[in-house]
């Protein structure tokens, strides 16, 4: 493969792992901040508008390969005073995968990476939250892409609650691309796909 599929390569991860990493975060921060602004357990959405997914992968000798994932949407049920009942549901359109290279974003889609036209979704849902502080959690779950299932761990934070029953949180993490069969270009393109998700849930 050449370095150019690499970069694709590492780029679908990327986006799957940070849809995931947005949905597990809402619940985690919630359990871990009460006093942010009184009660904030029950069910929150989450939709497109609301979420900022995106992803990167070091480049040996050239810095990093950076995009994002435009359609990432789902469910997140908080529960502030027992925070490892909280769970999230994620989905990700696939097809939504966007860098700043026409070409790049096409081969993302193709059979060789997403392979959209066979799996045009990827699925996250939470196993696990375990408080780290005030206002951090740690967050585990299954991340399903290209038929493959992975347990993924990130870590959230909640950057605030607002008016009309919002939550903001910030996750960052990431995951192994190969562990799903993306190995094209290593090591010339890293094997881990760095995410960071910003956004904020409104409750249902």
């Amino acid at each position: 493969m050449t370095s150019f599929d690499t970069v694709q390569t590492t780029f679908a991860g990327r986006l799957v792992a940070s849809l995931k990493v947005l949905a597990l975060a809402l619940p985690v921060l919630s359990a871990s901040v009460p006093a942010l602004a009184g009660p904030i357990s029950g069910t929150y959405v989450l939709s497109p508008a609301q979420i900022d997914t995106g992803f990167s992968v070091r480049v040996l000798g050239r810095g990093s390969v950076n995009g994002q994932f435009n359609k990432v949407s789902g469910k997140m049920v908080l529960d502030q005073n027992r925070p490892e009942k909280s769970r999230v549901s994620v989905t990700i359109d696939l097809a939504s995968v966007q860098t700043d290279n026409d070409k790049v974003t096409g081969f993302l889609k193709s059979a060789a990476m997403f392979d959209v036209a066979k799996y045009p979704l990827a699925d996250f849902r939470s196993t696990r939250v375990r408080i780290t502080g005030a206002n951090s959690a740690e967050v585990e779950g299954i991340l399903t892409l290209r038929g493959m299932k992975k347990r993924t761990k990130l870590s959230v934070t909640v950057t605030g609650t607002g008016a009309g029953g919002r939550v903001g949180f910030e996750v960052t993490g990431g995951f192994l691309r190969s562990l799903y069969g993306m190995e094209i270009g290593l090591p010339i393109y890293a094997d881990k796909v760095n995410l960071k998700i910003t956004g904020t849930g409104q409750r249902g």
